[in-house]
């Protein structure tokens, strides 16, 4: 984001919401690497696991889009393989 805001010399509208849109994928992937880490310590027995934990491999199981992914994501009906793959096409 530092490299982004630097190289931003005018802000347009298109690029302020550029860069919003940026940041807000920074929040949602880095949740979602968080989240998928912290399940994967607790299922390994590292930790315990905890009830968003729980919530989130209970969601994962039925192939829904976790609500702690939901909070900070864009808002979208589709299941959790059509929202990562729309997820990933957003990113690049």
């Amino acid at each position: 984001m530092i490299e982004l805001n630097a190289r931003a010399k005018e802000r347009s509208p298109y690029v302020v919401v550029c860069l919003q849109e940026v940041e807000r994928m920074n929040l949602l992937t880095d949740t979602m690497r968080l989240s998928l880490s912290d399940l994967d310590a607790g299922l390994a027995g590292s930790v315990n696991i905890s009830e968003d934990m729980e919530k989130l491999a209970q969601s994962l199981f039925i192939n829904v889009v976790p609500a702690q992914w939901a909070a900070v994501a864009y808002f979208s009906k589709k299941d959790l393989p059509n929202w990562f793959d729309d997820l990933l096409i957003r990113i690049k």
